[in-house]
């Protein structure tokens, strides 16, 4: 793919540094996808594959493949096909849900409890995936996060797990994942 880049149809965007400052640089991203003409690509550069944006815009009709130049740096691209505007889907959406003291009940010696909520993007997510491809089957993931992960929703669909949550604060959350 790397042979359909020229200078004219390449857009950069380096989103290491917006991670650094501790910012989700999705916006940013979803900015300079809108841009894209028909034929375009645009590079993502970040320090990891950013495997939930890759699925989203694969289902926007986007064709998406990565390079790992060095270690520690990640190019994605995402190639523009059609002459069609890009619908911004919105994000899969979860609810808090009435269930979730049943449900935490219900896995009552079952739980293996983590907290990311200290932790820097992107590990949160990675952390969380790592987790419960290590659950035993009948167990449940209790997690203290900051906020929703609103990228690890399509993941867990995916991978057919549920997600509850109870909101504790502005910054404090608890989730429930298992699988059903």
């Amino acid at each position: 793919m790397t042979k359909d880049l020229n200078k004219s149809n390449l857009k950069s965007l380096d989103v290491r540094p917006i991670i650094e400052g501790g910012s989700d640089p999705f916006k940013e991203i979803m900015e300079a996808v809108k841009k894209l003409q028909s034929g375009e690509v645009l590079k993502i550069i970040n320090s990891f594959e950013p495997i939930p944006l890759i699925n989203k815009l694969e289902k926007q009709g986007f064709k998406t493949w990565t390079e790992r130049p060095e270690v520690g740096v990640v190019h994605t691209f995402f190639k523009k096909e059609n002459k069609d505007e890009i619908k911004d889907k919105k994000l899969e959406k979860v609810s808090p849900n009435e269930n979730f003291e049943e449900k935490l009940d219900y896995f009552k010696g079952k739980i293996k409890t983590i907290d990311v909520r200290q932790l820097e993007m992107p590990e949160p997510m990675t952390t969380i995936l790592q987790e419960l491809e290590l659950l035993q089957q009948g167990y449940a993931l209790f997690v203290e996060h900051k906020k929703v992960p609103q990228f690890l929703l399509p993941e867990l669909k995916a991978r057919n797990f549920e997600i509850l949550y109870k909101k504790l604060s502005e910054n404090h959350l608890q989730l429930i994942i298992y699988k059903n």
